[in-house]
Protein backbone atom coordinates (compact mmCIF):
# COMPACT_ATOMS: atom_id res chain seq x y z
CA UNK A 1 0.00 0.00 0.00
CA UNK A 2 1.20 3.54 -0.58
CA UNK A 3 1.41 5.44 2.49
CA UNK A 4 2.93 9.22 2.00
CA UNK A 5 6.35 10.63 3.17
CA UNK A 6 7.54 12.28 5.46
CA UNK A 7 4.37 14.28 6.29
CA UNK A 8 2.20 10.82 6.79
CA UNK A 9 0.47 12.97 9.53
CA UNK A 10 -0.02 16.03 11.30
CA UNK A 11 -0.35 15.14 14.98
CA UNK A 12 3.30 14.34 16.30
CA UNK A 13 1.81 12.36 18.99
CA UNK A 14 1.14 9.29 16.70
CA UNK A 15 4.66 9.14 15.62
CA UNK A 16 4.60 5.94 17.94
CA UNK A 17 2.29 4.17 15.78
CA UNK A 18 3.73 4.85 12.32
CA UNK A 19 6.31 3.04 13.52
CA UNK A 20 4.25 -0.46 12.79
CA UNK A 21 3.40 1.03 8.98
CA UNK A 22 6.65 -0.14 7.21
CA UNK A 23 5.97 -3.75 7.56
CA UNK A 24 2.47 -3.36 6.28
CA UNK A 25 3.57 -1.86 2.86
CA UNK A 26 4.85 -3.67 0.19
CA UNK A 27 5.41 -0.08 -1.92
CA UNK A 28 6.45 3.35 -0.98
CA UNK A 29 6.00 6.69 -2.70
CA UNK A 30 7.18 10.46 -1.60
CA UNK A 31 3.27 11.87 -2.00
CA UNK A 32 1.18 12.17 0.97
CA UNK A 33 -2.97 12.22 1.34
CA UNK A 34 -4.97 13.53 4.19
CA UNK A 35 -7.92 12.28 5.07
CA UNK A 36 -9.63 15.00 3.83
CA UNK A 37 -8.70 14.62 0.57
CA UNK A 38 -10.81 11.84 -0.02
CA UNK A 39 -14.35 11.76 -0.59
CA UNK A 40 -17.37 10.06 2.13
CA UNK A 41 -19.74 7.57 0.46
CA UNK A 42 -22.44 10.09 0.15
CA UNK A 43 -20.63 11.93 -1.91
CA UNK A 44 -20.21 8.69 -4.59
CA UNK A 45 -23.85 7.75 -3.98
CA UNK A 46 -25.18 11.07 -5.09
CA UNK A 47 -24.41 9.62 -8.65
CA UNK A 48 -24.28 5.79 -7.52
CA UNK A 49 -27.46 5.29 -5.25
CA UNK A 50 -28.38 1.89 -5.42
CA UNK A 51 -24.31 1.01 -4.94
CA UNK A 52 -24.10 2.77 -2.23
CA UNK A 53 -27.57 1.67 -0.33
CA UNK A 54 -26.15 -1.95 -1.07
CA UNK A 55 -22.67 -1.21 0.48
CA UNK A 56 -24.15 0.44 3.68
CA UNK A 57 -25.71 -3.22 4.44
CA UNK A 58 -22.68 -4.57 4.09
CA UNK A 59 -19.81 -6.06 6.25
CA UNK A 60 -17.50 -3.95 4.49
CA UNK A 61 -19.43 -0.78 5.82
CA UNK A 62 -19.53 -1.80 9.18
CA UNK A 63 -15.64 -3.10 9.34
CA UNK A 64 -14.51 -0.79 11.63
CA UNK A 65 -17.85 0.48 13.68
CA UNK A 66 -18.68 -3.38 14.20
CA UNK A 67 -19.00 -3.56 18.07
CA UNK A 68 -17.38 -7.15 18.16
CA UNK A 69 -14.74 -5.86 15.99
CA UNK A 70 -14.23 -2.39 18.22
CA UNK A 71 -14.00 -5.02 21.46
CA UNK A 72 -11.27 -7.16 20.20
CA UNK A 73 -9.22 -4.19 19.33
CA UNK A 74 -9.67 -3.00 22.86
CA UNK A 75 -8.23 -6.51 23.81
CA UNK A 76 -5.20 -6.09 21.22
CA UNK A 77 -4.52 -2.97 22.59
CA UNK A 78 -4.42 -3.60 26.14
CA UNK A 79 -2.46 -6.95 25.44
CA UNK A 80 0.17 -5.16 22.71
CA UNK A 81 0.15 -1.68 22.88
CA UNK A 82 -1.40 1.04 21.30
CA UNK A 83 0.83 -0.03 18.29
CA UNK A 84 -1.02 -2.87 17.02
CA UNK A 85 -4.08 -0.02 15.73
CA UNK A 86 -1.59 0.26 12.27
CA UNK A 87 -2.43 -3.56 11.68
CA UNK A 88 -5.99 -3.57 12.60
CA UNK A 89 -6.82 -0.51 10.60
CA UNK A 90 -4.86 -1.80 7.47
CA UNK A 91 -8.00 -3.66 6.63
CA UNK A 92 -10.64 -2.90 8.75
CA UNK A 93 -10.54 1.22 7.92
CA UNK A 94 -8.23 1.11 5.01
CA UNK A 95 -8.80 5.19 4.55
CA UNK A 96 -7.73 5.71 7.96
CA UNK A 97 -4.38 3.80 7.34
CA UNK A 98 -3.38 5.82 3.99
CA UNK A 99 -3.52 8.59 5.69
CA UNK A 100 -2.53 8.30 8.77
CA UNK A 101 -5.38 9.37 10.54
CA UNK A 102 -5.18 7.30 13.74
CA UNK A 103 -7.40 9.71 15.74
CA UNK A 104 -10.18 8.98 13.28
CA UNK A 105 -11.02 12.50 12.81
CA UNK A 106 -12.49 12.31 9.49
CA UNK A 107 -15.51 10.69 9.07
CA UNK A 108 -14.48 8.71 5.78
CA UNK A 109 -12.04 6.97 8.03
CA UNK A 110 -14.55 5.97 9.95
CA UNK A 111 -16.23 4.20 7.33
CA UNK A 112 -14.46 0.79 6.80
CA UNK A 113 -13.91 -0.25 3.70
CA UNK A 114 -15.27 2.33 1.79
CA UNK A 115 -15.79 3.42 -1.98
CA UNK A 116 -13.14 6.29 -2.47
CA UNK A 117 -10.27 3.84 -0.89
CA UNK A 118 -11.62 0.50 -2.99
CA UNK A 119 -12.04 2.26 -6.17
CA UNK A 120 -8.33 4.12 -6.20
CA UNK A 121 -6.47 0.59 -5.23
CA UNK A 122 -4.22 0.29 -8.11
CA UNK A 123 -2.13 -3.19 -7.22
CA UNK A 124 -2.41 -5.66 -5.05
CA UNK A 125 0.28 -7.74 -3.81
CA UNK A 126 -1.46 -11.41 -3.28
CA UNK A 127 1.45 -12.66 -1.45
CA UNK A 128 0.45 -13.20 2.04
CA UNK A 129 1.60 -9.73 3.38
CA UNK A 130 -1.12 -8.05 5.29
CA UNK A 131 -2.38 -5.13 3.73
CA UNK A 132 -0.81 -5.80 0.73
CA UNK A 133 -2.44 -2.85 -1.55
CA UNK A 134 -0.74 0.26 -3.68
CA UNK A 135 -3.24 3.24 -2.82
CA UNK A 136 -2.63 6.08 -4.96
CA UNK A 137 -1.96 9.44 -3.08
CA UNK A 138 -0.66 11.18 -6.28
CA UNK A 139 -3.87 11.21 -7.46
CA UNK A 140 -6.66 9.74 -4.82
CA UNK A 141 -10.17 10.82 -6.70
CA UNK A 142 -9.04 9.07 -9.50
CA UNK A 143 -11.59 6.19 -9.60
CA UNK A 144 -10.40 2.40 -10.91
CA UNK A 145 -13.16 -0.08 -11.82
CA UNK A 146 -13.73 -3.35 -13.73
CA UNK A 147 -15.31 -0.39 -17.13
CA UNK A 148 -12.80 0.80 -19.43
CA UNK A 149 -16.12 2.93 -20.92
CA UNK A 150 -17.13 4.84 -18.04
CA UNK A 151 -18.61 8.26 -18.25
CA UNK A 152 -18.52 10.49 -14.89
CA UNK A 153 -18.29 13.50 -16.08
CA UNK A 154 -16.83 15.89 -14.48
CA UNK A 155 -17.11 14.40 -10.89
CA UNK A 156 -13.69 12.35 -11.24
CA UNK A 157 -11.46 11.03 -13.44
CA UNK A 158 -11.28 7.09 -14.12
CA UNK A 159 -9.21 4.13 -15.53
CA UNK A 160 -9.96 0.51 -15.97
CA UNK A 161 -8.23 -1.68 -13.43
CA UNK A 162 -7.83 -5.26 -14.44
CA UNK A 163 -7.19 -5.71 -10.39
CA UNK A 164 -10.75 -4.84 -10.05
CA UNK A 165 -11.89 -8.02 -11.70
CA UNK A 166 -9.66 -10.56 -10.58
CA UNK A 167 -9.86 -12.43 -6.90
CA UNK A 168 -6.43 -11.05 -6.62
CA UNK A 169 -7.55 -8.12 -5.00
CA UNK A 170 -9.15 -9.34 -2.48
CA UNK A 171 -5.94 -11.18 -1.36
CA UNK A 172 -4.70 -7.85 -0.11
CA UNK A 173 -6.76 -8.52 3.27
CA UNK A 174 -7.68 -12.23 2.82
CA UNK A 175 -4.29 -13.60 2.29
CA UNK A 176 -2.37 -13.35 5.89
CA UNK A 177 0.40 -15.04 6.89
CA UNK A 178 2.45 -13.96 10.07
CA UNK A 179 5.73 -13.10 9.00
CA UNK A 180 7.76 -13.87 12.31
CA UNK A 181 6.00 -17.12 13.04
CA UNK A 182 4.81 -18.72 9.87
CA UNK A 183 1.24 -18.76 11.23
CA UNK A 184 -1.54 -18.79 8.99
CA UNK A 185 -3.79 -15.91 9.87
CA UNK A 186 -6.36 -15.22 6.85
CA UNK A 187 -6.24 -18.39 4.46
CA UNK A 188 -9.25 -17.18 1.90
CA UNK A 189 -7.84 -16.33 -0.66
CA UNK A 190 -5.38 -19.38 -0.89
CA UNK A 191 -8.20 -22.01 0.03
CA UNK A 192 -10.02 -20.39 -3.12
CA UNK A 193 -6.40 -20.26 -5.59
CA UNK A 194 -6.11 -23.44 -5.15
CA UNK A 195 -9.84 -24.48 -5.71
CA UNK A 196 -11.44 -25.69 -8.98
CA UNK A 197 -13.34 -22.83 -9.01
CA UNK A 198 -10.69 -20.90 -9.40
CA UNK A 199 -9.18 -23.40 -11.96
CA UNK A 200 -12.40 -23.17 -13.80
CA UNK A 201 -11.91 -19.09 -13.56
CA UNK A 202 -14.51 -18.15 -11.08
CA UNK A 203 -13.56 -15.07 -9.07
CA UNK A 204 -14.43 -13.86 -5.74
CA UNK A 205 -16.87 -11.65 -6.92
CA UNK A 206 -18.81 -13.53 -9.06
CA UNK A 207 -20.12 -14.77 -5.99
CA UNK A 208 -19.22 -12.21 -3.33
CA UNK A 209 -20.68 -9.70 -5.89
CA UNK A 210 -22.95 -11.22 -8.33
CA UNK A 211 -23.97 -9.01 -10.81
CA UNK A 212 -26.83 -7.72 -12.44
CA UNK A 213 -28.05 -6.00 -15.47
CA UNK A 214 -28.65 -2.09 -15.13
CA UNK A 215 -27.19 1.14 -14.63
CA UNK A 216 -24.21 2.26 -12.36
CA UNK A 217 -24.58 5.76 -12.10
CA UNK A 218 -28.45 6.08 -13.29
CA UNK A 219 -27.92 10.23 -12.57
CA UNK A 220 -25.10 11.14 -14.68
CA UNK A 221 -25.14 8.57 -17.29
CA UNK A 222 -28.00 6.56 -19.17
CA UNK A 223 -25.68 3.65 -20.13
CA UNK A 224 -27.29 0.34 -19.46
CA UNK A 225 -24.86 -2.79 -18.65
CA UNK A 226 -25.17 -6.11 -19.28
CA UNK A 227 -23.28 -6.69 -15.92
CA UNK A 228 -23.00 -4.20 -12.88
CA UNK A 229 -21.81 -5.80 -9.55
CA UNK A 230 -23.94 -5.32 -6.23
CA UNK A 231 -22.33 -3.71 -3.56
CA UNK A 232 -23.72 -5.85 -0.80
CA UNK A 233 -20.71 -7.86 -0.71
CA UNK A 234 -22.62 -10.95 0.38
CA UNK A 235 -21.49 -13.22 3.49
CA UNK A 236 -22.16 -15.07 6.19
CA UNK A 237 -24.03 -12.37 7.76
CA UNK A 238 -26.38 -11.40 4.94
CA UNK A 239 -27.52 -12.23 1.43
CA UNK A 240 -28.58 -15.88 2.28
CA UNK A 241 -25.34 -16.76 1.47
CA UNK A 242 -25.56 -19.86 3.87
CA UNK A 243 -28.19 -20.99 2.70
CA UNK A 244 -27.87 -24.99 1.11
CA UNK A 245 -23.35 -23.79 0.91
CA UNK A 246 -22.76 -26.91 3.51
CA UNK A 247 -24.90 -30.69 3.70
CA UNK A 248 -24.93 -33.19 5.70
CA UNK A 249 -25.15 -36.66 5.66
CA UNK A 250 -24.94 -39.39 8.68
CA UNK A 251 -25.03 -43.49 7.61
CA UNK A 252 -24.55 -46.16 9.93
CA UNK A 253 -21.45 -48.03 8.55
CA UNK A 254 -19.45 -51.15 10.60
CA UNK A 255 -21.03 -49.76 13.71
CA UNK A 256 -20.55 -46.24 14.10
CA UNK A 257 -22.55 -43.07 12.40
CA UNK A 258 -20.52 -42.24 9.96
CA UNK A 259 -20.54 -37.99 8.76
CA UNK A 260 -19.90 -36.95 5.59
CA UNK A 261 -19.91 -32.74 5.43
CA UNK A 262 -20.03 -31.25 1.99
CA UNK A 263 -19.20 -27.81 0.80
CA UNK A 264 -22.00 -27.47 -1.75
CA UNK A 265 -21.40 -23.99 -3.21
CA UNK A 266 -18.16 -21.60 -1.54
CA UNK A 267 -15.22 -21.86 -4.10
CA UNK A 268 -13.10 -21.28 -1.06
CA UNK A 269 -12.96 -23.68 2.07
CA UNK A 270 -15.59 -23.29 5.13
CA UNK A 271 -15.64 -21.61 7.50
CA UNK A 272 -13.43 -19.15 5.72
CA UNK A 273 -12.00 -15.71 6.84
CA UNK A 274 -12.41 -14.46 10.98
CA UNK A 275 -8.88 -15.69 11.38
CA UNK A 276 -9.92 -18.16 14.24
CA UNK A 277 -12.79 -16.44 15.36
CA UNK A 278 -15.57 -18.00 12.81
CA UNK A 279 -15.69 -22.21 13.24
CA UNK A 280 -18.27 -24.64 12.48
CA UNK A 281 -19.45 -27.36 14.79
CA UNK A 282 -20.84 -30.68 14.33
CA UNK A 283 -22.75 -32.48 16.69
CA UNK A 284 -24.67 -35.70 17.62
CA UNK A 285 -27.59 -36.12 19.37
CA UNK A 286 -28.74 -39.84 20.62
CA UNK A 287 -32.11 -41.04 21.26
CA UNK A 288 -33.31 -43.96 23.11
CA UNK A 289 -36.05 -46.35 21.66
CA UNK A 290 -38.83 -44.13 23.86
CA UNK A 291 -37.59 -40.77 22.37
CA UNK A 292 -35.49 -40.21 25.54
CA UNK A 293 -32.52 -38.01 24.98
CA UNK A 294 -29.58 -40.21 25.95
CA UNK A 295 -26.36 -38.25 25.04
CA UNK A 296 -25.01 -35.50 23.05
CA UNK A 297 -21.27 -35.95 21.18
CA UNK A 298 -19.32 -33.24 19.74
CA UNK A 299 -17.88 -34.32 16.80
CA UNK A 300 -15.44 -31.86 15.08
CA UNK A 301 -15.01 -28.30 15.06
CA UNK A 302 -14.14 -27.03 11.77
CA UNK A 303 -11.64 -24.02 11.97
CA UNK A 304 -8.30 -23.26 12.99
CA UNK A 305 -7.42 -22.53 16.71
CA UNK A 306 -4.12 -21.09 18.08
CA UNK A 307 -1.81 -21.26 20.47
CA UNK A 308 -0.13 -18.27 22.28
CA UNK A 309 4.73 -17.97 22.93
CA UNK A 310 3.46 -19.53 26.04
CA UNK A 311 0.80 -22.43 25.58
CA UNK A 312 -2.40 -21.30 25.89
CA UNK A 313 -5.65 -21.97 24.48
CA UNK A 314 -7.38 -20.85 22.58
CA UNK A 315 -6.27 -17.08 21.66
CA UNK A 316 -7.21 -14.69 19.16
CA UNK A 317 -4.97 -14.68 16.20
CA UNK A 318 -3.19 -11.53 17.51
CA UNK A 319 -1.20 -13.62 20.19
CA UNK A 320 -1.34 -16.71 17.45
CA UNK A 321 2.63 -18.13 18.06
CA UNK A 322 1.51 -21.40 16.50
CA UNK A 323 -1.81 -23.70 15.52
CA UNK A 324 -2.82 -26.06 17.56
CA UNK A 325 -5.43 -27.37 15.25
CA UNK A 326 -6.73 -26.75 12.11
CA UNK A 327 -9.95 -28.80 10.22
CA UNK A 328 -11.88 -27.19 7.16
CA UNK A 329 -14.72 -28.51 4.61
CA UNK A 330 -13.03 -28.17 1.55
CA UNK A 331 -14.01 -26.50 -1.53
CA UNK A 332 -14.23 -29.46 -4.20
CA UNK A 333 -15.16 -32.18 -1.48
CA UNK A 334 -16.75 -33.68 1.99
CA UNK A 335 -15.18 -33.68 5.56
CA UNK A 336 -15.97 -37.49 6.48
CA UNK A 337 -15.83 -37.50 10.45
CA UNK A 338 -17.03 -41.05 12.69
CA UNK A 339 -18.97 -41.35 16.29
CA UNK A 340 -19.22 -44.22 18.23
CA UNK A 341 -23.16 -44.88 19.09
CA UNK A 342 -23.92 -45.55 22.46
CA UNK A 343 -25.70 -48.15 24.09
CA UNK A 344 -29.47 -48.22 23.57
CA UNK A 345 -29.69 -45.45 20.88
CA UNK A 346 -32.32 -45.74 18.61
CA UNK A 347 -31.85 -42.74 16.88
CA UNK A 348 -29.55 -39.86 16.11
CA UNK A 349 -29.33 -36.26 15.08
CA UNK A 350 -27.08 -34.68 13.52
CA UNK A 351 -26.30 -30.55 13.27
CA UNK A 352 -23.89 -28.69 11.46
CA UNK A 353 -23.49 -25.01 13.49
CA UNK A 354 -22.01 -21.75 11.44
CA UNK A 355 -20.88 -19.69 14.72
CA UNK A 356 -19.70 -16.16 13.50
CA UNK A 357 -17.96 -16.25 16.45
CA UNK A 358 -15.73 -18.73 18.22
CA UNK A 359 -18.25 -19.42 21.73
CA UNK A 360 -15.12 -19.84 23.84
CA UNK A 361 -14.76 -15.65 23.56
CA UNK A 362 -18.37 -15.06 24.05
CA UNK A 363 -18.37 -15.03 28.06
CA UNK A 364 -16.25 -12.29 27.74
CA UNK A 365 -17.95 -10.14 25.29
CA UNK A 366 -21.26 -11.06 27.40
CA UNK A 367 -20.00 -9.80 30.08
CA UNK A 368 -19.25 -6.01 28.96
CA UNK A 369 -22.54 -6.12 27.19
CA UNK A 370 -20.90 -6.51 23.44
CA UNK A 371 -24.11 -6.25 21.02
CA UNK A 372 -24.21 -9.78 19.69
CA UNK A 373 -27.18 -9.41 17.77
CA UNK A 374 -25.87 -9.89 14.07
CA UNK A 375 -23.51 -12.86 15.39
CA UNK A 376 -26.00 -15.23 16.04
CA UNK A 377 -25.65 -18.59 15.42
CA UNK A 378 -26.70 -20.11 11.87
CA UNK A 379 -28.02 -23.61 11.17
CA UNK A 380 -26.44 -25.07 8.34
CA UNK A 381 -27.60 -28.48 7.63
CA UNK A 382 -29.46 -31.26 10.04
CA UNK A 383 -30.01 -35.18 9.52
CA UNK A 384 -31.82 -37.65 11.16
CA UNK A 385 -31.03 -41.30 11.25
CA UNK A 386 -32.17 -44.27 12.39
CA UNK A 387 -30.55 -47.01 14.04
CA UNK A 388 -30.35 -50.30 14.02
Amino acid sequence: MIFGGPAWHRASSMRGLLVALPILSTMACASAVWAQDLRPASFCGACHGKIRREWETSAMAKSWKNPVFQAFLADAKAQLGESVIASCVACHAPAAAVTADYKFESPVSQEGVTCNFCHNVSAVDPSGKPGSYTFDPANPLLMRGPYSDSDPGSAHGFVYSDVHTKGEFCAACHNHTAAATGVPIETTYPRWKASKAAAGGKQCQDCHMPSYAGQAAPKISKMNRDKVHAHSFRGPRGGGALDSVATLNAVVEGGRLKLSVANRRAGHALPGGGGGMRVIALSVAFFGAAGESLSTTPVQTYGIQYADAKGATPVPKWLAAKVVRQAEIPPDGAAVEWCDIPAKAKKARSILVYHFIDPAYLPALKQRQVDLSAHQPVVLARAETKLP
